[in-house]
């Protein structure tokens, strides 16, 4: 006779039915779980990317920062918007960070006040570059394939004092600095009128009251600053080295062995010498950054140096070649 199937024992049905309700279970997790990581996803995508009137805020604030003060027209030009959305710009800063401006009626500016505390990040290097080139620094967010510039661990950079330095400039007025050079550590009263970036970092170019002359200080190294009541009276059309050309001849090195291949490497194609026209107070940095041999008998490596300078003969009083660049 055929064998009926066996009924399922009471056990087998609480079995299968505790791991029906683990599996639902499981399923409500998972979906869960999705629904946590979507709104997670959300949120970073939200904190990513910036509204246009965000961006617009951290303009003003940019400018309140290292410029010291800001108007329409600023905000026009570099948001590239109308003068309506300026206006609503200005009025959610106000709104938002009350304390941080005073509107200044006679320049139709505001200026950043007494009490300014940055109310977004920003970098400092993009202040320098935008105040000494006009360059403006941009992020976009794609794949990426190259690497970090190492360049920028050599040169830590303060908000604070890249502040202190750019406004001073902007708005010709004195710092009081706490320098630290390779001999002390002092306070310096200077009176600077340039940025440039020379041996992988920023300088500026000021007047030094206490030794009475522009000098080059390296930004990083400006360990304090503040404005002084100090009148200033030194501009740029004072500072005769800054305002004096020389030309530097550099040339592939002559001790290399493959200098027509050198010179290609160089963009110096078709010859063999090349003019740089600069000022005398950057003659050495440029020199130095070039790793250009300006030994009397190119007696420098040449694969660590490959240009050689040819006209070292006329470039004897330069003082900034004489302090930086070596086999000088």
């Amino acid at each position: 006779m055929p064998q009926h199937p066996k009924e399922p024992s009471v056990s087998c049905l609480l079995a299968v039915k505790e791991s029906t309700s683990v599996i639902l279970h499981w399923n409500q997790m998972i979906r869960q779980s999705k629904l946590v990581q979507f709104i997670l996803i959300r949120v970073i995508i939200v904190r990513c990317v910036e509204s246009p009137q965000t961006k617009r805020l951290r303009l003003i604030d940019f400018y309140l920062c290292f410029f010291g003060k800001v108007n329409r027209s600023d905000l026009i030009q570099h948001g590239d918007i109308a003068v309506a959305t300026a206006s609503r710009s200005f009025n959610a800063y106000k709104e938002r960070f009350p304390d941080n401006t005073i509107f200044n009626e006679s320049l139709r500016a505001y200026m950043r006040s007494a009490s300014f505390s940055p109310a977004f990040e920003h970098d400092p290097e993009a202040a320098l570059r935008l105040i000494a080139w006009g360059q403006e620094l941009n992020s976009i967010p794609v794949t990426t394939y190259g690497v970090s510039s190492f360049a920028t661990v050599l040169d830590s950079l303060s908000i604070d004092i890249v502040s202190q330095v750019t406004r001073s400039i902007l708005n010709k007025h004195c710092i009081s600095v706490l320098y630290s050079s390779s001999t002390s550590t002092e306070t310096r009263t200077l009176t600077p009128h340039s940025l440039f970036k020379g041996l992988g970092a920023w300088h500026i170019r000021a007047w030094d009251s206490k030794r009475r002359k522009f000098l080059c200080f390296r930004v990083s190294r400006i360990l304090k600053a503040q404005q002084t009541d100090s009148s200033y009276d030194k501009t740029i059309k004072d500072d005769t080295l800054w305002n004096r050309e020389v030309v530097l001849s550099v040339a592939p090195h002559s001790k290399h062995e493959n200098r027509n291949d050198l010179a290609i490497d160089l963009g110096m194609e078709g010859q063999y010498v090349r003019n740089i026209t600069i000022n005398e107070a950057l003659a050495g940095y440029v020199l130095n950054d070039l790793h250009v041999d300006c030994t009397p008998d190119a007696s420098l490596p040449p694969h660590a140096f490959n240009l050689q300078l040819m006209n070292r003969h006329e470039l004897e009083n330069v003082d900034s070649i004489q302090a930086l660049v070596p086999g000088y």
